[in-house]
């Protein structure tokens, strides 16, 4: 079979061959593909940048510690009865309180059983008293030295002084029980909130045994651990800022300890820390605050323009000639604010690329722009 006889009988298959063998050969107008790699041409710049100047101010100088949330001071309330039940509880944890609010109530009857005891005690050794005073009088009054001997004189004067010595002791037996009924009311030493509660209804406490803990004055402290080196810039009434969720709570610097802790070289900074608890501070919190040490002059760079990588810190700097940048390692101090204190590596008056240090390298190209 020639090719006209292939051509009439199979046109349709013919033309999509045709077609298709078109499609697939390169075109002398079709680029040649690019070659895989970096194609940048050496000086281009890679990335845009800003500059910042290094330079001087005059920033606020911080210490910052952590320390802990305590009570000023805590007064431990507890029973001064023995043998008696706690009858009625009418204070919580939490509660604030004023000084001589009832906290607790004992029962009463057995208390005022002993004080009417004592009180009959009392009447009795009075009337002892009287008849032996009466007796003692009679006998001093006698003139004849004959009609009593000396023997019997002694006698009624010593009766007088023993029944005196009984009513004493009788009264102040009376005074004791009447202590003791007035212990069956437990009260508030001072203002404050009660912080503890350990007394339960029907309980018969021991004496001396702990019912409640009142925070006086709802009062609250910073205890902030500070090295023996920072302790020595540290005064008292120096001010403090104790940082809790977005507001920090301004404190005063109450007293310094006087020792140093020989294990951990810490010593105690007790910060006073005013209307504390209604700004929702609880003793037992750690926070971290700044104590006030003034102003200083330093070499401060941009926050952004610092990076850092396998634990040390970085800048750039450029080269206006070649307009490639340098990284430097640089010695820092703390931030302030949007800067950070540079110690070593920059002086005032370099330039740093201000952001973006992330994602550039040394030797990098870049163009500066305003």
């Amino acid at each position: 079979m020639n090719i006209s006889m292939v051509l009439r009988k199979y046109p349709v298959a013919i033309l999509a061959a045709t077609l298709l063998l078109g499609a697939c050969s390169p075109s002398a107008e079709q680029a040649e593909p690019e070659v895989a790699g970096d194609t940048q041409a050496p000086g281009k710049a890679s990335l845009s940048v800003q500059l910042a100047l290094i330079e001087q101010k005059t920033i606020p100088l911080k210490l910052s510690v952590n320390g802990s949330v305590a009570a000023w001071q805590e007064a431990v309330i507890g029973s001064q009865l023995n043998g008696v039940r706690i009858d009625a509880l009418r204070a919580e944890v939490g509660d604030v309180v004023k000084k001589g609010q009832t906290l607790a109530v004992f029962d009463q009857q057995t208390v005022n059983a002993d004080l009417a005891q004592a009180k009959a005690g009392v009447a009795e050794a009075q009337a002892l008293f009287e008849q032996a005073r009466l007796n003692a009088d009679m006998i001093r009054n006698i003139t004849d030295q004959g009609a009593v001997s000396a023997q019997e004189r002694n006698q009624v004067i010593a009766a007088e002084k023993s029944a005196q010595a009984r009513l004493l002791s009788a009264k102040a037996l009376q005074t004791q029980q009447e202590i003791r009924l007035r212990n069956t009311t437990v009260t508030a030493l001072d203002d404050g909130v009660i912080s503890a509660r350990t007394a339960t209804l029907g309980s018969v406490p021991a004496p001396g045994q702990e019912l409640f803990r009142l925070v006086r004055q709802q009062r609250l402290e910073w205890q902030a651990e500070v090295t023996d080196s920072e302790l020595t810039r540290i005064k008292e009434g120096m001010a403090v800022q104790v940082l809790h969720e977005a507001e920090p709570i301004k404190g005063i610097v109450r007293t310094i300890s006087p020792v140093i802790n020989s294990q951990s070289r810490n010593g105690m900074v007790y910060v006073d820390l005013p209307g504390a608890y209604s700004k929702g501070l609880k003793p037992g919190m750690y926070l971290r605050g700044e104590f006030d040490l003034g102003e200083q002059t330093a070499t401060v760079i941009p926050q952004t323009a610092v990076i850092e990588r396998d634990g040390f810190t970085y800048a750039f700097t450029l080269d206006e000639k070649t307009s490639q940048v340098q990284r430097v390692k640089l010695e820092v101090n703390r931030a302030q604010g949007e800067f950070i204190e540079v110690l070593n590596g920059l002086k005032p008056g370099d330039k740093v690329v201000r952001s973006g240090v992330a994602f550039l390298a040394h030797g990098d190209f870049v163009k500066v722009v305003q």
